[in-house]
């Protein structure tokens, strides 16, 4: 199954207006705060047992248990509802397409480096980014308020100076770029910052006052960001607005540059299947912001020849593999 809903395509238009014409007249916001001190809502919690802790083969390991870093993961859009603007944490397909999809396909991706935190929060429907721009913000600031208040959680009460890396995707990230926003400077984050994999959003070179993308496969206190199409396809899922220059950090060099990097530097993606690794599957290369690839790779979830969907697992062993090096180099 795709990590995320595959409910973009030729019938927008059409569920658009379905959408719009079953739609409640105004936004009602969800009531209450999450208690993010339950850890019945996280979706992965390094005490309780979650699929953040499955591994595609035998030899590959968790090594939350032993990690002296941690991972705050905040996951793309799985919610399609057209009727409601916002999830709820209740919601147990919600939950379910989380737990069993996302934390098995991206946030795993990291398991070798650190304890995985991720919070479910009322995420904004899939149909809200077509919806007006009151209906947007109050929707996004609904799903941020969750995020951030379960980071303040983790930064209060689990954090305790340990390294930290930030894993997002689409949705996630555009509310990781926000935390960031917020939060860099506010909390002291440069000093246990190692890496955030903001993926799957536009970013630019000016998106933070502070924050630098990485332009090395060693640097720490940076961010990485890219968006995956086939070769001479457009993105049609991302998000986002680049201010600055647009950022594209290849996943198979690691550098903020536009030279080709042949599929022979390509240390394997995990299909959707997540039964094995299946390296040298593409070369790749930023090209205005946008990470192209070829040939088409087999077994990965793309919309035509926007491999959005993708972005992750299809490079899960090659940021496995960054993690660990960044981590290797972090000094506090």
């Amino acid at each position: 199954m795709s990590p995320v809903v595959r409910n973009v395509g030729a019938m927008a238009t059409v569920l658009l207006a379905l959408a719009i014409l079953f739609a409640p007249a105004g936004h009602a916001r969800p009531a209450g705060a999450i208690d993010y001190r339950d850890p019945a809502n996280w979706a992965a919690w390094p005490e309780l047992r979650n699929n953040s802790m499955r591994v595609p083969t035998p030899d590959l390991h968790d090594g939350q248990a032993t990690a002296k870093a941690d991972v705050f993961y905040v996951y793309p859009t799985v919610y399609a509802s057209l009727l409601k603007k916002n999830a709820s944490v209740k919601d147990r397909k919600y939950r379910r397409k989380v737990a069993e999809l996302l934390l098995t396909a991206q946030a795993s991706s990291l398991n070798n480096v650190g304890r995985i935190y991720a919070p479910y929060y009322r995420q904004a429907s899939l149909w809200v980014y077509l919806g007006s721009k009151t209906a947007r913000r109050k929707a996004f600031d609904t799903a941020y308020a969750d995020v951030a208040a379960a980071f303040r959680h983790y930064m209060t009460h689990r954090n305790r100076g340990r390294p930290l890396i930030i894993l997002a995707h689409s949705q996630g990230s555009q509310i990781a770029v926000r935390l960031l926003q917020e939060y860099y400077e506010r909390l002291h984050l440069k000093r246990i910052l190692v890496v955030a994999y903001l993926i799957g959003e536009r970013i630019g070179t000016r998106t933070f006052a502070t924050l630098a993308p990485c332009t090395s496969p060693t640097q720490t206190d940076c961010f990485v960001t890219w968006g995956t199409v086939l070769r001479g396809g457009k993105p049609t899922l991302m998000t986002g607005h680049a201010e600055g220059e647009p950022v594209c950090i290849n996943p198979l060099s690691w550098r903020m540059d536009e030279e080709p990097v042949s599929r022979a530097h390509h240390l394997g993606g995990v299909p959707d299947t997540f039964d094995r690794i299946l390296p040298h599957l593409v070369a790749a290369r930023c090209r205005n912001g946008i990470l192209h690839i070829a040939p088409a790779p087999p077994g990965f979830s793309h919309e035509g020849k926007d491999y959005h969907e993708s972005d992750v697992n299809l490079f899960y062993m090659d940021i496995r593999h960054n993690a660990q090096l960044r981590l290797r180099h972090y000094r506090p």
